[in-house]
């Protein structure tokens, strides 16, 4: 008992290299102090929009992709439960015939058999964490899919809200450039204007209808990958009808890097890699002393030729079984000895993970920022853009100015409205992706949990 507790591999220390705070400045600030914070297993629902979360609901339940993780979780965790199993009293039971060295006599024997396998020296204990290590990095590619799913529904359904608004802008501007050549025609015709104006006009109306088939392929790519998403074939019809694009809601970021970054599945599956290794260690360390056993037989044997010099007989035994590293102790010293080095690595993985995890997430937050801010200029460049198209419609009920003059206001509006729609779905898609790195999804079902 003295050896086997010596022999035992205990659990190094997980190294912890997270910062105390954020370096960068959280990208939604909390002035109010009524704001919630950060809610990893609910973040999409800032957006405010019912059809985006019956969508996260939708593709949760139904994604192939999420199905087979869930699957794959469930055999290791199955797979792991027969470990213990193994070290517990075995027994069992044979029948055969056989014949004697001379050829003279045939038996037919029943063998009744029993092993015990002690696992003593730290192999049983191995065995556990590597089942363990194997289940933890079935969990955390399980919910690594969750993390995936949901950031993908959502900037899909972003790309698929902006695809519309932008074709609605679109459209609105090549009307508005048709009426521009019409105006232009009555121009040429008063001799206001030149030929060549109408040519530039025709190129511009092209270019413009041309532009519209960016935002529909837009439309029709993001139409598919949701219905791939939430696993059907085709979209639903409802999606095709436009929406406007759901508005990020003001969130605080105020949890520290170690309450925030401990849910990542990376960081899970990185704890697991160790667990592995320690479980490796073990085992090959355990090699490095005698493997015992209990056993216990009975072969009973009946002789069923002619030439019955014994009719029947059976023979009891009991024991112990003892495998001994006699000449290949040097080859299992040497393994050992490589398993420590492959805990050292996994450690240094570990660390590796938890600098990118920092590094992406601060990344995150950045892009975040200039996103928002981006969001907020083109708004203050619509306002004023706004302000000056409705200037110029009041001198034209006044008589002060026309109609051809009000085209190009018009125009600056709608364009102003497509910067401001393509910065809006960048800042949206840009909180998921910070979300993704954060390892944000809802956690897995209470009966995913492994049954006691």
């Amino acid at each position: 008992m003295l050896v086997s507790g010596c022999a035992q591999v205990d659990m190094p220390k997980l190294p912890n290299l997270l910062p105390s705070h954020w370096t960068q400045t959280p990208a939604v600030s909390a002035p109010n102090k009524n704001i919630p914070p950060v809610d990893l297993t609910g973040w999409w629902k800032r957006f405010g929009d019912a059809e985006l979360d019956a969508l996260v609901e939708r593709a949760l339940s139904s994604n192939m992709s999420l199905l087979q993780a869930k699957l794959r979780l469930q055999a290791a965790r199955a797979l792991a439960g027969n470990v213990s199993k193994s070290y517990l009293p075995r027994l069992d039971f044979s029948s055969y015939g056989t014949e004697d060295a001379s050829a003279v006599d045939s038996y037919y024997q029943l063998s009744l058999g029993a092993v015990w396998k002690l696992g003593l020296f730290g192999a049983q204990e191995g065995a556990e964490r590597q089942a363990g290590a194997s289940v933890e990095r079935a969990a955390a590619a399980e919910q690594e899919a969750r993390v995936a799913l949901v950031a993908e529904v959502v900037r899909n359904y972003l790309e698929l809200r902006a695809a519309q608004q932008q074709i609605a802008t679109a459209e609105e501007l090549v009307t508005l450039d048709k009426r521009t050549l019409e105006l232009t025609e009555v121009r040429i015709t008063n001799r206001l204007a030149g030929p060549e104006q109408r040519l530039q006009l025709q190129a511009r109306l092209a270019r413009t209808q041309a532009a519209l088939s960016q935002p529909k392929q837009a439309e029709a790519r993001a139409l598919y990958a949701l219905a791939a998403l939430v696993g059907q074939t085709q979209p639903d019809s409802n999606w095709s009808q436009p929406h406007p694009l759901p508005a990020l809601q003001t969130v605080a970021i105020t949890q520290v890097p170690s309450d925030l970054l401990r849910s990542r599945p990376d960081m899970r599956i990185a704890e697991a890699e160790v667990l592995q290794a320690v479980g490796e260690l073990g085992i090959a360390k355990s090699a490095l002393y005698p493997r015992i056993a209990i056993g216990a037989s009975y072969l009973y044997s009946y002789n069923v030729t002619q030439n019955r010099r014994v009719t029947e007989s059976g023979v009891p035994t009991i024991g112990p079984l003892i495998d001994l590293p006699l000449f290949d102790w040097g080859q299992r010293q040497t393994i050992a000895a490589a398993r420590k080095h492959e805990v050292d690595a996994s450690l240094a993985g570990y660390r590796q993970v938890l600098l990118d995890s920092v590094a992406q997430v601060e990344t995150g937050i950045a892009l975040l920022t200039q996103a928002q801010q981006r969001v907020q200029y083109l708004r203050d460049a619509l306002a004023a853009t706004q302000t000056m198209a409705d200037k110029d419609r009041s001198l034209t009920r006044l008589g002060l100015s026309s109609e051809w003059n009000g085209l190009e206001y018009k125009q600056n509006v709608l364009q102003a409205k497509q910067s401001l729609t393509a910065a809006e779905t960048d800042y949206g898609i840009a909180y998921a992706t910070l979300f993704r790195a954060l390892g944000g999804a809802p956690m897995p079902p209470a009966d995913n949990e492994p049954q006691s």
